[in-house]
């Protein structure tokens, strides 16, 4: 046995030697951390953005028709349509005018475009018609006018040439060609009279005997009641008319006499659709019987003439 002061040191009788505890983690804090405004925002737009990308993706997948990949190989795009050419040989022709309104007309010409299955026709910037032959007749034009004319090929894509152009200046007709029509104003000038030494002016009426052309006329001098009718020869007219005139009697009424008229026609213009007289010369001759022998005269006017439209 041991004594009782015999005790040594060391570990407790009966105990087990344990390792450290552990450390215990620190405690995250009970309030978490909040993201900024700006952060939620940006986050916000990027989920925006992808969401409206997949939408437009999957909307252009379901939009495509079922072609096959080998369709688009060399299928030209709408800048590749071809151009046809500019049209060549572009002529203008006129027949044989006459006063006749039928026969005004320009006759347009040129080389067919292989490439084209239309043609534009303009006049002076003004489109007329669109054919499909290499011809086209103007019937809507006068003597005298002046004309540009373009032709412009169109493919059968609609595509456009450029324009090829022709200018044209149309016959003026003659003067025997005119027709003798509406008022007018006659200038008198005394060429000899046993009883006038001034002129003056008379307004007269010429009214044609056929529908279009030159014809034989009828005529009337307003205010004084004498008529007539002119025969025409060509550019000039002759004829005889009966009525009271310019000259009157001792008592100053109007006597009835015999009147002469020729004349013949110096200007012509269009008007409307109808190749007209503008201007004439001619003279007026009187013939006054005596009456109750108190006068008798024989009178000669020259006169020019113009139209009042």
């Amino acid at each position: 046995m041991r004594a009782p002061g015999d005790v040594r040191k060391g570990a407790t009788i009966g105990a087990t030697e344990l390792p450290p505890p552990p450390a215990i983690p620190s405690q995250p804090s009970a309030v978490p951390n909040k993201p900024s405004y700006a952060r939620l925002a940006y986050l916000g737009v990027i989920g925006a953005v992808g969401a409206s990308g997949l939408a437009v993706l999957l909307a252009l997948q379901l939009a495509k028709p079922d072609i096959p990949a080998e369709a688009f190989v060399g299928a030209p795009g709408p800048s590749e349509a071809p151009v046809p050419p500019a049209v060549e040989g572009l002529r203008a022709e006129q027949g044989r005018w006459t006063a006749d309104p039928d026969t005004w007309q320009v006759s347009l010409s040129w080389q067919p475009v292989e490439e084209a299955g239309a043609y534009l026709i303009s006049r002076n910037r003004h489109r007329l018609g669109r054919v499909e032959g290499a011809g086209f007749v103007d019937d809507t034009v006068t003597p005298e006018g002046r004309y540009r004319y373009e032709v412009v090929a169109v493919g059968a894509d609609r595509a456009r040439s450029k324009g090829a152009f022709v200018r044209v200046r149309t016959r003026s007709l003659p003067p025997a060609a005119a027709r003798v029509q509406g008022r007018w104003i006659l200038k008198l000038r005394v060429e000899s009279s046993s009883i006038f030494t001034a002129g003056g002016r008379i307004l007269a009426t010429f009214t044609p005997e056929c529908r279009q052309g030159p014809c034989d006329i009828g005529w009337r001098f307003e205010r004084v009641g004498n008529t007539g009718t002119a025969r025409n020869h060509g550019a000039s007219y002759e004829g005889t008319g009966f009525g009271g005139f310019l000259t009157v009697d001792c008592h100053g009424s109007v006597v009835s006499s015999t009147v002469t008229l020729e004349f013949r026609v110096l200007k012509t213009h269009t008007i409307g659709k109808a190749w007209r007289a503008t201007e004439i010369s001619g003279t007026i001759t009187e013939s006054v019987p005596s009456v109750s022998n108190c006068l008798s005269a024989k009178n000669v006017w020259s006169f020019t003439g113009t139209a009042q439209g």
